[in-house]
């Protein structure tokens, strides 16, 4: 059983909407005790009321609009038990709360919030709808204040790992630099880094629509869509290798360049890596590799796959092809 204290930083968050579903059915069944924790919730309602982040008008409207349910209440029939009384009062206060809140939020100006994973790192967040993101190295979230249930609409660079928390009515949508992902209620992964010429979906669990103006794609577990953005094709396809691998610490594909490796890799490690040889750029590996590995062991392994040369000054590594091996030359002198 929660303490007073920690009730009242309850109502707190619930007067300013930033309780979580779990905290707010707690709070409910505090105030369903008795009449006396219903006139605690009042004081406490009270009392943030004047805090000077709340201010005259918020006020005004929440009188006006208490005193219109309250008498709204009173016009109706009295009824003999006072549990029906005790519920339609606990009713009656997260109407006007509800209200207190909602009409506080309208006021204050849009703004939004960002959330980043530096280089050679990952970041797992909540988002105040209970939708949970993983966002993958080099990556960033922007959603706005009025981040809901009416508004679910969040901006992704880089690549992020998506558990939709499903709400009836609402869609959830992810806003890359390509076209937007539609959902309501899914598991997904998205990655749309600046510098890749492809912008790829995949889905896993759920139904998603791909939103890019006149074209719409409608996708099912085990799809994924991928998008040209050089030349603005899709390409629609069952993926063959874990793409949310990278949430567990892991990466694996059954065939990628080594130009988009260097990319990958220059994210997960926090590097610099350049590929100087078109003939590497070009080649394609299959690759696995867990959390134990360093980026010397990736380097190691892929010069004991092909011939190259790899040259490393801290974080800058350049990577290209292996000089020609020097010939024999004769330089003694006959005399004769």
């Amino acid at each position: 059983m929660l303490m007073g204290s920690e009730m009242k930083a309850l109502a707190n968050k619930y007067f300013e909407g930033k309780i979580s579903r779990e905290d707010e059915k707690a709070l409910f069944d505090y105030l369903a005790q008795d009449s006396e924790a219903l006139a605690t919730f009042r004081s406490w309602e009270a009392e943030w009321a004047s805090r000077p982040h709340f201010d005259m008008v918020t006020e005004s409207a929440w009188t006006r609009f208490c005193d219109w349910m309250c008498g709204a209440e009173a016009r109706r029939q009295r009824r003999p038990m006072w549990r029906v009384a005790a519920a339609a009062a606990v009713v009656l206060l997260m109407l006007c709360s509800a209200f207190v809140g909602w009409y506080a939020t309208s006021l204050q100006p849009e703004h939004y919030y960002t959330l980043t994973a530096p280089m050679g790192s990952k970041t797992r967040l909540s988002l105040p709808d209970g939708s949970l993101v993983w966002l993958n190295a080099g990556s960033s979230l922007r959603y706005s204040n009025r981040f809901g249930d009416n508004n679910r609409r969040v901006v992704l660079e880089g690549q992020g790992y998506f558990e939709v928390a499903k709400r009836d009515g609402a869609e959830f949508v992810v806003n890359t630099r390509g076209y937007d992902v539609v959902v309501k209620g899914t598991r997904f992964d998205i990655s749309a880094y600046n510098d890749d010429k492809n912008i790829t979906t995949t889905l896993l669990q759920g139904k998603v629509v791909i939103d890019r103006g006149a074209d719409r794609l409608t996708m099912e577990p085990g799809d994924m869509v991928s998008l040209n953005v050089i030349t603005g094709k899709f390409s629609k396809s069952r993926y063959t290798t874990d793409h949310h691998a990278w949430v567990q610490g892991m990466t694996e594909f059954s065939e990628i360049s080594l130009e988009d490796l260097a990319k990958l890799l220059s994210r997960r490690y926090a590097v610099n890596i350049t590929i100087t040889s078109e003939r590497l750029r070009k080649m394609e590996f299959a690759i696995s590799l867990r959390n134990k590995e360093t980026i010397d062991d990736v380097l190691d392994a892929l010069q004991s796959i092909t011939s190259m040369q790899v040259c490393r000054d801290g974080k800058e590594i350049p990577i290209g092809d292996c000089p020609p091996p020097r010939q024999y030359q004769n330089t003694s002198t006959k005399h004769y």
